[in-house]
């Protein structure tokens, strides 16, 4: 079945106004069958979560009971749920401990018997910590991507990485140009992969794509800085630009970026993933650089899914086809935890800032997996997962025995150079622009 431009569904309970509404059909087979969906959707408290996850399993916490006192605070007047949070932190600091180290992969739920999600609620944790104070918004102001400079733009100031041989979104909006697609990298490829971007729009357009780029981010950050109405309107000004120019689809590399934008725009925008346009394309005879690469058949592939395409496994399902398309030698082995039960590669949430031990932990927690296969490659299919694996992997040969590469990189034959990278990031704060960068982002 074709499944390209549909995104799943979550089951999820009917909200109390959906209740409402159904209650004045004044049926009581259909309030019988309201209620009874609603308890298949409750949790049991069976605790399987907390034995999944290694920050609830310390404080005995399971997704039903961090549900319950979420719910309790916001049915408080608004004026009064801050101080709610704070009264509810001071008697339980082990509740938010769990809370802030939580990178939203949704593992502790994946296999929940009564479709127990939980990155959305314990996303939503984080508005109610930050409106307290207990989540100061300086902490991330590095990631402030609604801002005219944050350290993607910054980066991109300073070392010149732009796409002038490619249309913008804003010129589509400007009516400067006819096009139907958008094509959205997402933050990290747009910073820091500027030769694979450059090799990506070249190839859409010798496929004949109209399209238009966006260097703009899906809003992720300001979601973990628990800025929900910043990063809303992130996304519907994204959208706005959308409709001026016509747009009608969204391609897009990440799956956590398709997921952002699915929630404000996916009833109005087909959001496909890349692979999927390209594995279509193949089957159209179109060609793609990876297969005029004899060496890079040789590789012995293995994946980490990202936890975003936990759900419906589209970007997942996609790359693995694409590339036993494209790389017809390679061997394709997989790691312990992949698909559904896939694990976060340590960035989620933002939880270095917090606790940047248990961020390594997970991250050399996959590396450690994918070496155990016996593969020579792990491919990616998130970009922040790339960006969070090739750091870990930076200087430690000993231990490395794998190489890493986002899909794009095998695909188009273009790799990443981290090291630059990683280079650049550190000394553009002590060369020529380091006083400006302080100025901008730490001056009072």
């Amino acid at each position: 079945m074709d499944t390209t431009g549909v995104r799943l569904m979550q089951p999820q309970k009917l909200s109390a106004a959906e209740l409402v509404n159904l209650a004045q059909l004044d049926s009581p087979l259909v309030n019988l069958l309201g209620a009874w969906l609603n308890k298949q959707l409750a949790c049991v408290h069976c605790k399987k979560c907390t034995l999944r996850c290694e920050v609830l399993e310390l404080p005995e916490l399971d997704i039903g009971a961090v549900e319950a006192d979420f719910k309790r605070i916001v049915e408080l007047a608004v004026e009064e749920r801050s101080a709610a949070t704070l009264r509810l932190v001071q008697k339980h600091p082990d509740l938010y401990q769990a809370l802030r180290r939580c990178c939203f992969c949704g593992y502790c739920t994946a296999a929940c018997a009564t479709h127990m999600t939980a990155p959305a609620r314990m996303r939503e944790w984080r508005e109610l910590f930050t409106a307290a104070g207990l989540m100061p918004v300086d902490d991330s102001r590095l990631v402030m991507v609604d801002n005219e400079w944050h350290i993607f733009s910054a980066y991109r100031a300073i070392y010149g990485v732009a796409y002038p041989e490619f249309f913008q979104l804003e010129q589509a909006a400007a009516g400067e140009v006819s096009v139907d697609t958008l094509f959205f990298p997402g933050c990290s490829l747009t910073s820091y992969a500027p030769e694979l971007m450059q090799r990506v729009g070249q190839w859409l357009n010798a496929d004949g794509c109209r399209w238009a780029m966006s260097s703009a981010c899906c809003g992720s950050p300001l979601m973990s800085a628990g800025l929900f109405e910043r990063s809303h309107a992130l996304r519907s000004e994204l959208l706005r630009h959308i409709r001026t120019a016509g747009i009608t689809r969204v391609l897009t590399v990440c799956p956590g970026c398709g997921e952002e934008l699915a929630e404000v725009m996916g009833d109005e925008v087909d959001i496909v993933p890349l692979p999927e346009l390209l594995l279509e394309r193949l089957d159209q005879g179109a060609e793609l650089p990876a297969q005029n690469n004899a060496q890079n058949s040789r590789h012995a592939l293995t994946f980490f899914d990202s936890c975003h395409d936990r759900f419906d496994t589209r970007h997942g399902t996609a790359v693995r086809s694409l590339l036993a398309r494209c790389l017809p030698e390679s061997l394709q082995v997989e790691i312990e935890h992949r698909g559904k039960n896939t694990l976060c590669c340590g960035a989620g949430g933002a939880v270095a800032a917090y606790d940047p031990d248990i961020t390594q932990r997970r991250v050399w927690r996959i590396i450690d997996e994918a070496r155990a296969t016996g593969a020579n490659t792990l491919v990616t299919t998130c970009p922040t997962c790339t960006y969070t694996i090739g750091q870990a992997l930076l200087g430690v040969e000993s231990r490395r025995g794998i190489a890493s590469h986002n899909y794009l990189e095998l695909i188009f034959d273009q790799t990443i150079d981290w090291p630059v990278v990683f280079s650049q990031l550190e000394t553009m704060w002590s060369g020529e622009y380091g006083p400006w960068l302080s100025e901008t982002f730490f001056s009072s």
